[in-house]
């Protein structure tokens, strides 16, 4: 069984039910209440080598071209997102052992690499590196804290996405 959607614009998918937590429509996020911001998807990929990889997924179907506030967004969503599926696998929210799939709960954290991904509409490619710059600075303390490898924060476009196999 699998499962696609459209989010900004853009169609996800089809991604095996085992392999997505649609965390942004978990009953679990909505539990948490309002004020947290969190991103669209977790998603369980298996990298070359065969260890697992985690992507956090971002959607947005525009970007400004001052990226201030918009930067200090997208940190949280990502941030927020990491920490809800890293909390959820370890099974500090009851409820997460009946809504995420079992690759998820049986994933090893320790093993385990993540990725943080902005996926962006219709962003040509010549616009990308410097809202990547900017996304990295802003997420270094995640990525020094949880011990990300370098790479592990990436903006894209569609096209990129559609390369990954992550829209169709």
């Amino acid at each position: 069984m699998s499962i696609s959607f459209v989010e900004s614009g853009m169609r996800f998918g089809p991604y095996a039910i085992d392999e997505i937590f649609p965390i942004e429509q978990s009953p679990l996020y909505k539990s948490l209440g309002q004020g947290l911001m969190i991103a669209e998807f977790v998603l369980l990929r298996s990298a070359p080598s065969g260890a697992e990889e985690v992507w956090v997924i971002e959607a947005k179907s525009s970007a400004p071209r001052a990226f201030g506030n918009y930067i200090e967004e997208i940190r949280q969503k990502l941030t927020n997102s990491v920490q809800l599926t890293v909390a959820s696998c370890l099974k500090r929210h009851p409820q997460a052992v009946d809504i995420l799939p079992s690759r998820f709960l049986d994933l090893d954290l320790g093993a385990c690499t993540f990725k943080c991904i902005l996926i962006i509409k219709g962003f040509r490619k010549d616009w990308l590196p410097p809202l990547q710059s900017a996304l990295v600075k802003e997420m270094n303390s995640l990525v020094k804290t949880m011990g990300f490898k370098p790479g592990s924060i990436s903006v894209i476009n569609d096209d990129k996405a559609r390369e990954l196999k992550l829209i169709l």
